[in-house]
């Protein structure tokens, strides 16, 4: 299974540096593509920032989250089973090398969700967050820069 965080999820949406390397990626797997409760509020909010900092027009922000929509209908995405308990048992774990790496809650949380979920490949455009999960050693970390 491969695990797209925020920055690599939103490259399938919007055409930045790394969109083509992620979208490979993704074609080249067969399986949907696990999206979360908080990927999906993260993918919407970026969204809205992108029009807030006048790189997106609204318009196609908002076709852009349809085209999500679509897709998740599709079944191109399916909603994993998170146990929260143990979500938050890796997130305490993960969260004592913040000290070290300097990582934000939210990354340290897609971390934890994808070891939960088994995933083979972590995709991340964050320094911070690579390094997190590299340290973790639960599956293969693409150096996307």
């Amino acid at each position: 299974m491969l695990y797209l965080d925020t920055s690599a999820f939103l490259k399938l949406y919007i055409r930045e540096l790394g969109s083509e390397q992620v979208q490979a990626m993704v074609v080249r797997q067969s399986e949907p593509l696990p999206v979360w409760e908080i990927l999906e509020m993260e993918l919407g909010n970026a969204l809205h920032l992108k029009v807030f900092r006048g790189e997106l027009d609204a318009d196609e922000a908002v076709h852009q989250y349809s085209l999500f929509r679509q897709r998740q209908a599709k079944g191109f995405y399916f909603v994993p089973e998170i146990r929260r308990a143990q979500l938050m048992a890796d997130f305490r774990e993960l969260s004592e090398r913040t000290p070290r790496i300097g990582c934000w809650t939210m990354d340290i949380l897609h971390v934890a969700c994808a070891m939960q979920l088994g995933a083979q490949s972590f995709l991340t455009f964050d320094r911070r967050q690579r390094e997190l999960a590299e340290l973790t050693e639960s599956f293969t970390v693409p150096d996307l820069t």
